[in-house]
Parts: C-alpha cells; structure tokens; sequence
C-alpha cells in the first residue's frame, strides 16, 4: 500500500514537472526574435529609414513577435564585413550594397555597371525582371536572401574640375565606387582608390581622392559638400545607379516559421510599391539644394554627354564583364532588356 502511495506521489511530480516544462515552453516560445540590422549610413540617412520603417511594420503584423535592432554608421561591422557576417549568419539584416561583394560574387557588378538604367523606379522594377530573380538566386546561393529592391542615382563630384566627359577624369584621384566603374575610368586616365563611401568624407580631405562618384543620398548625408567643389548633378542624365538592397542572413530566414516569413515578404511588397520610389525621389532635390547652400558648381548632365558616357561604357565596362564574368553576356543582356 506505502509502495503504491509512494509510485502515486513519484507520478504526481512527473506530472507536476511536465507542466512546467510545458509551461516554460510555451513562454520561450512566445519569447520575441530580436534581428540585427546594420549597415554604414548615418542615422536618419533614407537608407537608414527603410530599414526602420520596414522593421516597425514587420514588429505591427507580427504583434511583437519579430523586433529589431538597428546598427547605423557601421556600429556593429564594417560596410564590406557586412556581406560575410550574413553569409555566416553572424548578422541578421544589413542594407548592403551588392557591388560590395563583387570581389567574392563577380556577377554582382551588374548591379552598379555604367549607363544601364535610366531611373530608380526602373531599377526597382527589377524585382519582377528575369534579372532580378537571377541575382536573387545568386544571393541565396551565397546564403544572403534579398528582401527589398533598393536603387539609387548618383553623380560626379571634384575638388579639382568639373568632371563633363570621360576625358575630363585623367590625371584625377578618383573614388569610382564599383569594379566596373573602376575599370572605365582607369581606362579613361583617372587613378582609382577604392573605399566604401563612408570613408569618401576624409580621402577627399585629406588628399587621398580629388574625385569621386557617390549617391545622391551619401553626397548629402556624408557632407561632401564641405570638401567638394564642383558636381555633375544627376537631375537628367545619370551614368551612376547602384542597388542598396535590404537584406537577410539565409540563416536568420531558415528559422522563422512560414507564417514569419510570409509578413517579411508582404512588408517588402508593400514598401517596393508604397515607400522606396516615393522616398527616393527627392534625393536630387535635396542634393541640388544642399551643394548650391554650400557654393558648389553644379553641372546638369544632357543627353549628348550621356552618350559619350555609353560609348565608353560599351567598350569598357561592358565588354569586361561580357568577357570575364560567368554569365556575365547573359546578365548585362537581361539587364538591357529590363530597360525597356
């Protein structure tokens, strides 16, 4: 009788136990997934805001369940670092530009090549364009996956000239930003150095670069109109688009629940057609209002100009990647096409 008093009493606890590990499951569960999102732009820059707004309704929809922590100004790694610590799943999300990681994943120079759009709004487009989902598939291949299309134009700054034409780069110290820019621009004279654009700010006034090319947006949120004195103004005409794509480690995606995933991908949706083209489109503005405020020279690129740009482009830049690149002749054309 004591025995079976006693086997009662032992199942009683392992009852008691279970409850509370189940208990204890259940509140782990419902514990918050806190993601990391870094990258190299100044807080309150719009590479900046895409991120937080993208996170505040990710954290809405899923009522708490997903929140995030963000990492401006290189705070957490540096802005070529970002790309391996995703890949490594050592970094949640980074706003990255892709060309970044070109020295490891060549076919990304597509997207930062010479005159091959026209607008942002075109380079957004590119989430629904065969180019877009072969470079996603590249991405994911590289353990990053891409979450939102982020595009955006740039211009020619100058300490030394005003920088019209191909030939008007010769003898500079030149910041090219991009393989491919590099490789047309050496070609065309100019002696290239290469950093991210978070550095541009003292090269420039330290003497290591005279010129360079940059976004709208880093022209404004990193001041160079403090150390510059002439600007190509991409009003009309631009040569310059890169993608500063939001990303995310293929690690941190693998362990959200399809249900998580599902929101990710909704918010992103709705920020490609509700945010990122509405909230790019007044960088230029900002950048004109910015450097004529500060005394720059501004030049406004014509279509005469541009063209000279694509001639050299063609035989440089294009042909380069055609030629070394895998798959580099199939890229460049899906590119083209998605122009059209």
């Amino acid at each position: 009788m004591k025995r079976a008093k006693g086997l009662t009493g032992v199942l009683f606890l392992i009852l008691c136990l279970v409850v509370v590990l189940w208990a204890w499951a259940d509140r782990a569960s419902a514990a918050p997934i806190v993601l990391k999102v870094s990258h190299q732009f100044a807080a309150g820059d719009v590479r900046d805001q895409m991120g937080r707004v993208f996170g505040d309704k990710v954290t809405e929809k899923t009522k708490g369940q997903i929140r995030f922590r963000h990492y401006p100004s290189q705070s957490l790694f540096k802005a070529k670092d970002q790309w391996d610590a995703m890949r490594k799943g050592a970094l949640d999300m980074s706003v990255f530009p892709l060309d970044y990681a070109s020295g490891k994943v060549p076919q990304f120079s597509i997207t930062l090549m010479p005159c091959t759009l026209s607008s942002v709004k075109q380079g957004v487009a590119w989430r629904n364009k065969p180019i877009g989902k072969k470079i996603e598939a590249l991405m994911e291949q590289n353990g990053v996956k891409n979450v939102i299309w982020a595009w955006f134009d740039g211009g020619i700054g100058s300490k030394v000239r005003q920088i019209k034409l191909p030939e008007d780069v010769k003898g500079t110290k030149l910041r090219a930003a991009g393989k491919k820019f590099e490789y047309m621009l050496r070609e065309a004279g100019a002696s290239i150095t290469s950093m991210p654009s978070s550095e541009t700010y003292h090269a420039l006034a330290t003497g290591v670069i005279d010129t360079m090319l940059t976004s709208s947006a880093s022209f404004v949120s990193y001041r160079l109109y403090e150390v510059l004195k002439y600007l190509n103004a991409p009003r009309d005409y631009s040569i310059w688009f890169m993608t500063e794509n939001l990303c995310m480690s293929m690690s941190t995606w693998n362990r959200l629940t399809t249900e998580q995933q599902q929101v990710i991908m909704e918010v992103a949706g709705w920020m490609s057609e509700n945010w990122i083209v509405q909230n790019f489109k007044t960088l230029v503005d900002e950048l004109i209002q910015e450097f004529t405020k500060a005394g720059v020279e501004i030049h406004y690129m014509n279509k005469a100009e541009f063209d000279v740009w694509l001639e050299i482009a063609k035989k440089t830049a294009w042909t380069d990647f055609a030629q070394t690149v895998e798959g580099g002749e199939e890229l460049l054309n899906l590119a083209l096409e998605a122009m059209k």
